[in-house]
């Protein structure tokens, strides 16, 4: 700006206080986006461990229901497949609540 200014002209006083402005501007908007997204993403957070703690409390309470996953293969690819489905939703959440300013 200031190149552009000593070549062309022009007041470098409100030029510099344009940019200072646009700045200042842009780190509060940031701010903002960042206090409003945050609920966003701890719901991100809860809703990829939710199955997890949910598996770990039923495996606790009835063993013998869950353990029946870890026998089969059936049960290893169904376990793989949420367990990808899972991470693929979590990375989706935060792509979505991710702004950029």
């Amino acid at each position: 700006a200031i190149n552009i200014q000593g070549r062309v002209g022009g007041n470098l006083a409100e030029i510099l206080d344009t940019i200072g402005h646009t700045i200042r501007e842009r780190v509060r908007i940031k701010g903002e986006i960042r206090v409003l997204t945050a609920q966003q993403m701890i719901s991100g957070y809860i809703l990829t461990g939710l199955p997890v703690v949910l598996g770990l409390v039923l495996y606790l309470i009835n063993k013998t229901y869950i353990g029946r996953m870890f026998q089969d293969p059936c049960g290893w690819i169904m376990l793989g497949t949420a367990a990808m489905m899972i991470f693929i939703g979590f990375m989706i959440i935060r792509k979505i609540v991710n702004i950029e300013v």
